[in-house]
């Protein structure tokens, strides 16, 4: 059972007539900002077709078919919605479509120069990669990974803990990034302790979720704590609470806390927990 979306709602492979639909008006054209913004009408993705429009590697990005439709990323710096807000409106098929294009814009517009020789680089690939015009090399979209857990104890009660950095009430699952040298499991070892000083054990992987603000993939899992002393750390976890399903259904119901978006994979790891549900 999946926890995010859908596998394969979106075919990512090439067409290879796609630019003979391009020039048909076939293809549809998402609009996508360098920071994270979307073109979104009402409660859909706002897809305008390529009639008339010339296409230009350094600004359209191969997102995908659905349906039997060609969709390409466009850069434009008009949209309104967050990413964020977006993923709130969107049905699955929209959000894995927003989330690529955040990810392809983003990455285009910060990497316009060779790691290498530091010399200018061109979009290649329909978006997929750049190339240095100087040297050849090719540099592809940099990927940020980050563990998120759902750490239960031995009465079954969820921790969340609260982020120095999010509005007020709000509580999530634990996360963080995958350092230099580490495993997925180590991370998750690491962060937990370090964010609440708690050691876990049971380690079990659940999902994964792209996350392009800007650039992380969070892999999701499950952990038992072995201990139940909560100790945040003060500067990152700044608050943190053991909670039983009927002490978060009180919680949320009195707006005592506020949970993440349903369309991220920290609500779905919290809804998996609710409904007793768990692949381990």
């Amino acid at each position: 059972m999946s926890i995010w979306v859908e596998p394969h709602l979106i075919d990512l492979a090439v067409k290879t007539d796609w630019r003979q639909d391009w020039d048909q008006g076939r293809v549809r054209l998402l609009a996508a900002s360098s920071d994270g913004f979307v073109a979104v009408e009402g409660s859909g993705l706002d897809l305008l077709p390529s009639t008339g429009m010339a296409f230009d590697p350094d600004h359209h990005y191969w997102l995908g078919m659905v349906d039997g439709t060609p969709l390409f990323a466009a850069l434009d710096e008009t949209p309104t919605t967050g990413l964020r807000e977006a993923l709130g409106q969107l049905d699955p098929v929209g959000i894995e479509l927003a989330m690529r294009a955040a990810a392809l814009t983003s990455y285009h517009s910060s990497h316009h120069f060779c790691p290498q020789c530091g010399q200018p680089t061109q979009a290649t690939d329909l978006g997929r990669s750049r190339t240095c015009d100087s040297c050849g090399s090719v540099d592809f979209p940099r990927i940020d990974p980050a563990i998120i857990v759902a750490v239960t104890d031995d009465q079954d009660r969820l921790l969340l803990g609260h982020h120095s950095g999010w509005e007020d009430k709000r509580y999530s699952v634990l996360a963080g990034f995958v350092e230099a040298g580490e495993s997925l499991e180590q991370t998750v070892r690491r962060e937990v302790a370090e964010e609440v000083g708690v050691v876990v054990e049971q380690i079990c992987y659940v999902g994964s979720q792209p996350w392009p603000m800007p650039r992380s993939l969070m892999i999701a899992f499950t952990a038992v704590a072995t201990s139940t002393t909560l100790t945040p750390d003060g500067e990152e976890i700044v608050a943190a609470r053991w909670f039983s399903r009927n002490d978060l259904d009180e919680a949320v119901a009195t707006s005592q806390i506020t949970l993440p978006s349903p369309a991220s994979i920290a609500s779905q790891l919290i809804a998996n927990w609710h409904n007793r549900f768990t692949d381990c």
